[in-house]
């Protein structure tokens, strides 16, 4: 009888667990399509928070909520919900587990592809195969990297995306040729929002200058017309000419589709500042699709580059071999579109060059020549421009930001890391504070160079944020400071500074950034952006940590050099001296140098012993140092009683003229022999 329990119970305990997992995985499906319905019904708050809640807990989740959340929420202009979007989409992309999820994420790759170049997307793409855990982790980390405020929840970059991502939507359609169901203009939008010019049109025939060159062209003695032409009169001659360009212009005309044009124009993307970058979207002559074009030629077909014995049903005949239908389109095209650009015009000017150089000879591919350079100076600036901009980073005014790190061991050969994080936010704060002139009650004499204006302006907040990312780009520690705004201008002791000290155990991914806010409601930003409306000025560096110091005790071991330079009453803590963290010593300073040996080897007397060597050596404009110029060369001997030596020691360096130079540090355990070297490369310059 028990055995028959048994027997009944086991299948009923799998099937109960099979129920179950069935009710699990249902949980999230539930929770997005009914997302959805309240979405359909209009009830967006509804659909938000049905989406959020199915995010509580930790674990798996479905992907598409997270990206369906995004979407709303962008689409919708909802700026009181980019914290969350920002976190369900994070989640989405490292979380979601399941068929759903996949189909998902491998979609959310697709739509990223054009942003972040292909060598990402084919590593993704393999990953995404592969089932491989890093896939989230390196996407999260691609928009962590790119979040102009690492400091707060929201990624504004995103943000950004994901609005340009509806936008283009709702205004490229002319078809749904691309991964966002839009033309390719929805491709380029998206990289790099709207363009700072475009122009539209149809590309015609009508020109009043054209004709008289094609007369020049024609011959009018051609073999098919001289039997006809001999003893005739001069008007007789006339009219046989005007056949022939009769027939030369409807040779073009078979070649000319009257395409639709479209050209955007990005100014200041380029690494040549000078040059635009250029996009040529139209009708395209094999498809009739409007799509990108790699260039003008494009509009025209391919047969029309024959030259006239390939085309042999034309019947026209020219002075010399090579003159094209496409020839004379380029023409035509470029005189066309001269006016919107110099690139257009100096195309235009290089094509007339170029026939007026060849005087009676063949043209030999003149046509297809030009076509390929057009093409090729297209290519380069695409090249030379970022694969993505943000337009809204620009709208923001910057604030120079600088971090220096320098690694010690403690008392207890911990690894530690001492980082310098200084900005200058005077010109965001000028911007600022002329654009809401008139909201102050403060006399702008108070505005003097060097002089922390936080007591002032009681309004404004500067911020310093260091964080530290895992494997994964989440944040595992965190530090916000609030050092005093400082109006400078360029002076590196009067600089807004923040000074941190923490334990160095690996090479982990770190940002600092500094934000300046303006909490007056009576005042404005300069434009409207997805970015907190407070916020007034920005900055941020991202960088790796280098390896920790070794901390082995049996190991010699130094510090990083630290440099400055002695004024009275002068220093930068927690240094006796002011550190010139730029690397940039005034003219007959006296050089002071910051350095600590660890890991000496006691002598039998208990004593240790080492000796410490610098070198002074000029750089060339190049960036060479120079070997056989040493301008200081000294050699000191310490004996101390400890293993651990921390000293401060003064260069007299009034000599040293202003220029580039190293400064090398060589250091020997004299028990051990075991030594160290070190350097640092400083420049001394004149005050004005």
């Amino acid at each position: 009888m028990r055995q028959k329990i048994l027997n009944i119970s086991i299948p009923f305990a799998a099937l109960t667990f099979l129920i179950l997992a069935e009710v699990i995985h249902a949980q999230p499906q539930r929770a997005y399509d009914r997302g959805l319905e309240e979405l359909y019904r209009s009830n967006i708050t509804r659909a938000l928070d049905i989406w959020y809640q199915a995010y509580d807990e930790e674990g798996s989740v479905d992907a598409r909520i997270g990206l369906e959340y995004i979407r709303t929420v962008t689409d919708r202009d909802l700026q009181e919900y980019y914290e969350q979007a920002t976190e369900l989409y994070y989640r989405a992309i490292t979380d979601g587990e399941g068929m759903d999820s996949r189909v998902a994420i491998r979609r959310e790759i697709d739509r990223m592809r054009p942003i972040v170049g292909e060598g990402i997307y084919r590593q993704w793409t393999e990953w995404w195969e592969d089932e491989n855990e890093k896939l989230g982790s390196d996407m999260r980390g691609f928009w962590v990297q790119a979040d102009p405020t690492p400091a707060r929840t929201a990624n504004e970059r995103l943000i950004e995306h994901w609005q340009r991502v509806n936008e283009a939507q709702n205004r490229f359609n002319k078809n749904n040729n691309t991964v966002y169901n839009t033309d390719d203009r929805g491709t380029v939008f998206i990289r790099y929002g709207e363009p700072d010019r475009s122009q539209n049109g149809i590309l015609t025939l009508q020109s009043l200058n054209i004709r008289n060159w094609l007369q020049n062209q024609v011959n009018p003695y051609a073999e098919t017309e001289q039997a006809e032409m001999s003893g005739e009169d001069e008007h007789e001659q006339e009219f046989a000419l005007d056949v022939q360009i009769n027939r030369l212009q409807d040779a073009i005309y078979q070649f000319h589709r009257y395409p639709e044009y479209e050209i955007w124009f990005y100014d200041g993307i380029t690494e040549s500042q000078g040059e635009p970058l250029i996009f040529v979207f139209g009708t395209d002559v094999i498809t009739d699709e409007f799509k990108i074009q790699r260039g003008i030629e494009n509009f025209i077909p391919e047969r029309a580059y024959n030259s006239e014995r390939e085309r042999q049903d034309d019947g026209v005949e020219f002075t010399r071999a090579g003159l094209t239908p496409a020839l004379m389109l380029q023409l035509l095209y470029y005189e066309q579109l001269a006016q919107l650009d110099s690139y257009f015009e100096s195309r235009l000017n290089s094509l007339q060059d170029r026939i007026l150089e060849q005087g009676g000879q063949a043209f030999r591919g003149l046509d297809m020549e030009f076509r390929s350079e057009s093409v090729d100076i297209l290519n380069q600036r695409v090249g030379s421009a970022p694969v993505e901009e943000s337009t809204f980073a620009d709208q923001i005014p910057d604030i120079p930001l600088n971090v220096y790190q320098y690694r010690f061991l403690d008392e207890n050969l911990n690894p530690k890391i001492l980082t310098f994080i200084e900005s200058s936010a005077r010109e965001a704060f000028l911007i600022d504070y002329h654009r809401n002139r008139g909201r102050y009650n403060v006399n702008a004499a108070e505005l003097q160079d060097g002089r922390d204006i936080s007591e002032i302006f009681t309004y404004y907040d500067l911020n310093h944020t260091l964080q530290i990312y895992d494997e994964s780009w989440n944040v595992v520690d965190s530090e916000v400071h609030n050092p005093p705004l400082i109006l400078d201008r360029g002076d590196n002791r009067n600089r807004s500074r923040t000074i941190i000290e923490q334990d160095h155990n690996g090479r982990s991914n770190q940002a600092a950034s500094v934000e300046l806010l303006n909490y007056n409601p009576d005042t404005k930003a300069v434009y409207e952006t997805p970015f907190n409306p407070a916020l007034r000025g920005l900055g941020k560096h991202q960088y790796r940590q280098p390896a920790p110091l070794n901390a082995d005790a049996d190991s010699l071991e130094m510090a990083d050099l630290v440099l400055g330079y002695q004024k009275t009453d002068q220093f930068t803590e927690p240094f006796p001296f002011i550190v010139a963290n730029d690397r940039v010593v005034p003219f007959e300073e006296t050089l002071v140098l910051h350095f600590e040996v660890y890991n000496l080897e006691a002598r039998d007397d208990g004593f240790t012993q080492f000796e410490l060597t610098y070198r002074i050596l000029p750089v060339d404009e190049a960036g060479d140092v120079l070997t056989d110029q040493t301008e200081f060369v000294l050699t000191l001997n310490f004996v101390n009683e400890y293993d651990r030596v921390v000293e401060d020691l003064e260069i007299e360096t009034a000599e040293l003229s202003p220029g580039l130079y190293d400064l090398q540090v060589h250091v020997e355990d004299m028990v051990t022999g075991q030594q160290k070297n070190r350097s640092v490369r400083f420049e001394v310059v004149a005050e004005e």
